[in-house]
């Protein structure tokens, strides 16, 4: 079954006049938003902003699992928080989409350089749009579980229960250990092996790293 974070990230979505990928849309109801300063366009881009940074985080940590599981809602939290606080500087509100891609990326990467205790980049300012900025996923976030989870069937028996719950249920090992009958480092090294062998399956390889379109060449 499709993890509950996910699941919450469709049913948010779903509030939104329009898809979650439409670029277009997004840009188009911020501007909009920004002439006319209407209750329900606020509303929609704040909807629209949270799917999104969420839908960045979760994409990643699929990719590499945090250590923490509470990472994620941390980092969608300040993130969403950020762009809160800066959308008033943004000096091209026709490319808010890309404005609020960049701001997510360079999160994750201070997150990343913290992780790992190198320097971390300054979180006060938020950036203006490099000149390629990231586009948003072409796929939504079922496609991308149900992907995950058929690449979870695929692992060896003993590694699938701990792959699903510390990727897909997102559990601390405390609680993998409640679950499982087996010593902490045991279930540890299960993870590790887990984790490298997803990230070489090439199912889940060819969705998560194909190339994906510039939405600013998009007519």
């Amino acid at each position: 079954m499709p993890s509950p974070a996910f699941h919450s990230l469709d049913a948010v979505a779903a509030h939104l006049p329009f898809h979650l990928s439409d670029i277009e849309a997004a840009n188009a109801t911020f501007v909009r938003w920004w002439q006319e300063r209407t209750p329900a366009h606020r509303r929609t881009v704040d909807i629209w902003t949270y799917c999104f940074v969420r839908r960045y985080f979760l994409v990643k940590f699929v990719k590499e699992p945090p250590p923490n599981p509470s990472d994620l809602d941390e980092l969608v939290e300040r993130t969403f928080q950020k762009i809160e606080r800066n959308r008033e500087t943004i000096r091209q509100p026709e490319r808010y989409a890309s404005w609020v891609s960049v701001i997510c990326k360079n999160t994750y990467l201070n997150y990343v350089r913290r992780r790992h205790r190198l320097y971390s980049l300054d979180e006060d300012e938020a950036p203006e749009p490099a000149a390629d900025p990231p586009p948003p996923l072409p796929y939504d976030a079922g496609v991308l579980m149900s992907t995950v989870l058929a690449a979870i069937e695929r692992l060896p028996n003993f590694l699938r229960e701990v792959a699903y719950l510390r990727f897909v249920k997102a559990c601390s090992y405390q609680e993998i250990e409640a679950h499982i009958d087996k010593p902490l480092p045991i279930l540890r090294s299960y993870v590790n092996k887990a984790a490298r062998q997803l990230r070489q399956d090439p199912h889940l390889l060819a969705l998560l790293e194909e190339p994906l379109p510039d939405p600013e060449k998009q007519g």
